[in-house]
């Protein structure tokens, strides 16, 4: 009887520990379930830096720089086909409220002559304004901002044609950066900008042509406070 006792309470206790646990909450959903403030003295966060993970699974502290330092995506091959490498996936917006935003910054450049002078480039995805009635119209969109880079410590002045890269807007989402001397004579490397309207998700990601490669540093991301 007594070995029986032990074996029932040993399967009590181990049961247990695989229930879910709940504070100020008869009807836990999670492994540990907390209806309030969660305190983690081992946190104590001054300087309001960002709760991360690593590869343990530990809660530690990072600064916004550590997050969001220029991140190297080297779209690179040598052949003439089109080819295509993700600069940023993820979060951008949330579909619900329509004044939310994104804003990924990258600095570029390529393998192309002519195309040797990195280029700053802010990728926004936001609503546009119906012209009619001053109101959201309701789909995202993509809008590139450039910013023609340096040579060596010197601004570029504008680098109007027939100097180059050359940018334009050959269809919606879409930045087109035409350099020279490559194979066939000219070098196209696209920024697309591929949106979840339904998600918030976007996709970034370098499409090149008739270069050897198409070297971009992702500088930052920014979401709007609403996520």
């Amino acid at each position: 009887m007594k070995t029986k006792t032990i074996f029932l309470t040993a399967l009590a206790f181990y049961g247990s520990l695989s229930a879910q646990v709940g504070i100020n909450t008869t009807t836990p959903t999670q492994t540990l379930d907390v209806n309030g403030q969660v305190r983690v003295r081992g946190l104590a966060n001054p300087d309001k830096k960002i709760v991360s993970a690593d590869a343990q699974g530990v809660l530690i502290l990072m600064s916004p720089e550590e997050i969001f330092s220029p991140k190297a995506i080297l779209n690179t091959s040598t052949s003439p086909t089109e080819q295509r490498s993700t600069i940023y996936e993820g979060k951008c917006f949330q579909p619900s409220d329509n004044a939310s935003s994104c804003t990924v910054i990258v600095n570029h450049y390529s393998s192309c002559a002519g195309f040797t002078n990195a280029v700053d480039t802010q990728i926004v995805v936001g609503q546009g304004i119906n012209t009619g009635n001053g109101q959201f119209l309701g789909t995202w969109s993509a809008r590139f901002i450039d910013n023609k880079g340096f040579a060596g410590t010197a601004p570029v002045a504008n680098q109007i044609p027939p100097d180059y890269p050359r940018i334009s807007y050959p269809s919606a989402n879409m930045a087109n950066y035409l350099g020279s001397g490559s194979f066939s004579g000219q070098c196209n490397t696209d920024l697309v900008t591929t949106i979840n309207q339904t998600t918030g998700d976007i996709k970034i990601e370098s499409v090149k042509r008739s270069m050897f490669a198409h070297l971009v540093y992702l500088i930052s991301v920014a979401r709007s406070k609403s996520l």
